[in-house]
């Protein structure tokens, strides 16, 4: 009784964790057989990724941070290659933190094919001197301040922390069709922000962070590789999506070194005696993502308490709410053992395998969710129907798998549709096409998506490659309205 209480508490706090308690549906849960009706195809050697040669967009920084202020000055170059197949008249910059009142005041825009450019909401359109051909560079250069709001969430401050993730203009991906994949953010009718609206392709981010004053016990959480130098630190980070921060002079920090991968907690200094619970249970996660996705190829993994109540994934570092931390209780039912896989999971699905989080959300959500289930049914097979009884079918659960943020309307639909169903639907077709086609499945669809923006046309040739004779899309028809 003690745990469910727990977890009752705290399920309607986080972003991905499960809601409040409410009357089981009828649907009864069910555990994956080790035998299926469908056949499956011969094994046979999936490709691992192949890391990239090609050049990327490369971002570089110069911050000088004030804590205790909470501004920055920054100096951005941005480095940008026309990867698409035609050329491209202007570009268009992504300014996330436009969308707060006076968070972002901008001293410069300039460059050498910088013609003119205009303004409007989060987005700047650069008209260009003359056209950027396909593999043409382009430079760009913008000096602004931020005032960080205060606010809890993935970009704010608070008593206890300050959170910097999509706090910088970036070039968005370019679709098939010549437009540049940008959306609005949605904040529902309860306030709360549905989803995520911003997508990024991969580049190469190096910042260099100088602070305004001298803080004693200041601590620097990110994914990307750190150096001191005479009056700061450098950071780096390749091939990734993004680059995040989140600085607290409270942080107690710990790591493990394993297999050669390092993993960081950071926590509030009263949490010390959860962040062993923490790596254990990121190891066990980043070893059996490794072998079932396919290798992690960041140096390091950084999971950082939150000072909020919502969950977030970053390149190279996790958000997790301070409250699932708080409660763990040295069992597998809590949300910490929940929750560290899913947030692990997106380093595949979301920074790895792109997709466009505002219109096709479930390509990385509902894997996340469904990787939940598989690090049970692999650590703690006892509780997988546990698993699936207080995170899925006790809360709402339906609406259509390929929805939108937008068709979602609120949160809760969204995460009921998306998350939950999401992972019914994955569930279904891992049963659909066997176990052994539905992993090799898995590890094609990651390989063959490395650094991409993948589709569900991505996704399905993937799957219905892994065994021809499964009726894959008997399933898609039960759970997407396209």
């Amino acid at each position: 009784m003690k745990r469910f209480l727990l977890a009752c508490i705290l399920v309607t706090l986080l972003l991905s964790a499960c809601n409040k308690a409410e009357p089981a549906p009828e649907i009864t849960p069910v555990i994956l057989p080790t035998e299926t009706s469908q056949p499956s195809p011969t094994s046979t050697q999936t490709p691992e990724p192949t890391i990239a040669s090609e050049e990327f967009t490369h971002y570089q920084f110069e911050m000088t941070l004030d804590y205790s202020r909470h501004t920055a000055k920054v100096v951005q170059t941005i480095d940008y290659i026309n990867k698409s197949s035609f050329s491209l008249p202007s570009l268009l910059l992504v300014v996330p933190p436009r969308a707060y009142t006076n968070a972002y005041l901008q001293s410069e825009l300039s460059g050498d094919m910088v013609s003119s450019f205009s303004e409007d909401g989060i987005r700047t359109t650069v008209q260009l001197t003359q056209p950027l051909q396909p593999g043409q560079h382009a430079n760009l250069r913008l000096a602004y301040d931020l005032s960080i709001p205060q606010r809890e969430g993935s970009f704010g401050w608070t008593q206890r922390q300050l959170n910097l993730s999509n706090w910088y203009p970036f070039i968005p991906p370019l679709s098939e069709d010549q437009t540049w994949i940008s959306h609005e953010p949605l904040i529902d009718t309860a306030n709360m922000v549905v989803g995520e609206y911003i997508v990024n392709e991969i580049a190469d981010f190096q910042l260099t962070l100088r602070l305004a004053e001298n803080l004693p016990n200041l601590l620097v959480a990110s994914g990307a590789s750190a150096n001191a130098i005479a009056d700061g630190m450098t950071y780096s980070l390749e091939k990734a999506r993004g680059l995040s921060f989140s600085i607290s002079n409270q942080f107690y920090q710990e790591q493990l070194d394993h297999n050669g991968l390092l993993i960081q907690a950071y926590v509030f200094q009263y949490q010390k005696d959860q962040a062993p619970a923490m790596l254990q249970i990121a190891s066990q996660a980043m070893d059996l993502f490794t072998e079932i996705f396919g290798p992690y190829t960041h140096k390091q993994i950084s999971l950082v308490s939150a000072d909020f109540l919502h969950n977030m994934e970053m390149d190279g570092m996790v958000l997790l709410s301070s409250k699932i931390i708080d409660f763990y209780d040295n069992t597998a039912e809590n949300n910490l053992t929940i929750l560290v896989p899913h947030e692990l999971a997106h380093q595949w699905f979301f920074s790895q395998v792109g997709n466009d989080q505002a219109m096709e959300p479930w390509l990385d959500e509902a894997l996340a969710t469904y990787s939940e289930s598989l690090f049970y049914e692999r650590y703690h097979p006892e509780l997988a129907q546990w698993w699936w009884n207080n995170r899925v079918y006790v809360h709402p659960h339906t609406g259509d798998v390929d929805n939108s943020i937008y068709d979602s309307g609120t949160y809760e639909n969204y995460r009921a549709s998306v998350y939950l169903h999401g992972a019914i639907f994955l569930h279904d077709l891992h049963i659909t096409m066997g176990d052994q086609a539905f992993m090799s499945a898995l590890k094609s669809y990651t390989a063959q998506n490395y650094l991409k923006i993948a589709t569900k046309a991505d996704f399905l040739a993937a799957f219905q490659a892994a065994n021809p004779n499964a009726n894959i899309q008997a399933v898609f028809a039960r759970y997407f309205k396209d």
